[in-house]
């Protein structure tokens, strides 16, 4: 027998309709939604680095009190006597005294805070008096004496960096937890996130080169078969280790404070990953962007002009029609952008200011005579310049600090050399713009600051990362470069001179 049916039961149902499964998305399409696992294991790394150097500047600003003055150059000391910097008086410092992240500042920090709160004019900020091509005076207006008439000195810093603080400071007066800090409080913060933003951008930068070194490379072979691997399009582990390189080099906490390294070398980078990729418009872009930030920024004509020759070179990626000019005009746009600010009102003041104050200018001859003093005055133990009537590290026998301090400089230049060298055939248009670097940098500095410069070459840590494949290697350079960037980022959170 059957159980008796409900009315309901004869009462026929319509069929659900299934909805078809979805394809799955395609890669490029996946990424716009979440990016891949090499670039979320860069940011993390990034992340974790930035919460490391920020908090071990607040805990060894706190833990430890050095003897001041810094005497590691002939002037250092008066600006780092007990007191430095004050926030009024005769000689005071305002910009550098304010206490709100105030370990992330020093020396041409000053100058930035002072764009990016009061335009290039700030009375803030130091200024000097020039009289028939002599300077007079030397200070800050609001605070100083005899200061009528006054140049700022922050005409000799391009405009990129210190502009592109201003909206994440407005951004930051509006939110509650930063809307009570200074004029000053809020630019340092800004400056800060800028920095750290451009040093991850550069990280990215540099995966995309190793992974394009990568790809470069002779495929392995297994029993007379070649064997292709798939590399990721951020260099996986390579990419990786590429990146970890620039935040642990011995100047690599400059991309967690106010200054312009961070921003510079994150467009320089990205305009260097993109022209190796023939993507010159976009490299074209970043380049005009770091050509405003830097000097060395018009430099980037190099790796894009490299990739422009091999475009029209070749008959298969050779633009068609009125393309084919693109790869040119994109090349020469990073000079053609830093001609016109040269010739602007700032890039007059610039020059200005590089010619009556700083008395620098690019001068080969010159330089490699500062370059020969410096080394004969490491090497003899006594200060060699004191003969040029200026004695750079002090006069006489040379501090420990101060030979510790060439040698630095030394060791910076020969790395970044080689590095270059190495990467030559490598990766030409990249290797060039290195050169180009590094021969700006020492051709104008006198044997200063090569340390912190040589952070825009990028040969440096794809070539550190090629040698890091050995792990013995890997773990010497990562203990011997951290060891060295603790010690420098002390220095500076103490407001001591490191380059």
């Amino acid at each position: 027998m059957t159980s008796p049916q409900s009315p309901l039961a004869n009462e026929s149902e319509p069929p659900r309709r299934r909805l078809p499964s979805l394809p799955p998305l395609p890669a490029r399409v996946r990424l716009r939604f979440g990016p891949t696992p090499d670039v979320r294991r860069i940011v993390l790394l990034w992340a974790a680095w930035l919460a490391i150097i920020c908090v071990f500047q607040i805990v060894v600003g706190a833990r430890l009190q050095p003897a001041r003055p810094d005497g590691v150059l002939a002037w250092t000391p008066n600006e780092t006597s007990q007191g430095y910097p004050a926030a009024s008086g005769s000689g005071c410092r305002p910009l550098l005294a304010d206490p709100n992240m105030n370990e992330h500042v020093a020396f041409d920090s000053e100058y930035y805070l002072g764009i990016a709160t009061g335009g290039y004019d700030n009375p803030k900020a130091q200024a000097y008096v020039d009289q028939d091509g002599h300077v007079v005076a030397l200070g800050v207006p609001t605070c100083t004496a005899g200061m009528d008439g006054w140049t700022p000195l922050s005409y000799a810093f391009m405009p990129g960096y210190p502009y592109a603080m201003k909206p994440v400071m407005a951004v930051e007066g509006v939110l509650p937890f930063t809307s009570n800090l200074t004029d000053v409080g809020r630019a340092t913060l800004a400056g800060i996130i800028v920095s750290a933003l451009g040093g991850l951008l550069a990280m990215l930068a540099l995966s995309r080169l190793m992974a394009f070194m990568e790809r470069r490379r002779k495929p392995a072979t297994t029993d007379g078969e070649t064997a292709v691997a798939k590399t990721s399009a951020w260099g996986g582990a390579h990419g990786l280790r590429a990146a970890l390189y620039l935040l642990v080099f011995p100047t690599g906490f400059y991309l967690a404070q106010v200054y312009s390294d961070g921003l510079f070398i994150g467009l320089a980078f990205m305009a260097c990953a993109l022209a190796v990729e023939k993507k010159v418009v976009w490299a074209a872009i970043f380049a005009i962007l770091a050509s405003l930030t830097r000097q060395a920024g018009f430099l980037l004509f190099l790796p894009i002009a490299w990739a422009a020759f091999q475009m029209l070179r070749d008959s298969e990626s050779r633009p068609k029609g009125w393309r084919i000019g693109v790869p040119v005009v994109a090349a020469f746009a990073p000079v053609v952008a830093f001609g016109a600010w040269f010739i602007s009102p700032l890039g007059r003041n610039w020059q200005a200011v590089e010619n009556e104050y700083f008395t620098r200018s690019f001068d080969i001859p010159k330089s490699i005579g500062l370059w020969q003093t410096a080394w004969n005055s490491l090497v003899s133990g006594v200060d060699k310049t004191a003969a040029g009537g200026y004695p750079v590290y002090g006069g006489g026998p040379l501090a420990s600090a101060t030979s510790v301090y060439i040698a630095l400089e030394f060791v910076a230049l020969a790395l970044s050399v080689v590095a270059c060298i190495w990467l030559l055939r490598r990766m030409p248009g990249v290797a060039l713009f290195g050169l180009g670097v590094i021969v700006l940098s020492a051709g104008s500095s006198g044997a200063q600051g090569m340390d912190r410069y040589v952070l825009a070459v990028p040969a440096i840590f794809l070539m550190l990362a090629s040698f890091g494949r050995r792990e013995v290697f890997d773990r010497a350079w990562v203990m011997a470069s951290t060891l060295v960037v603790g010690m420098l980022a002390m220095l500076f959170t103490f407001g001591f001179w490191v380059s």
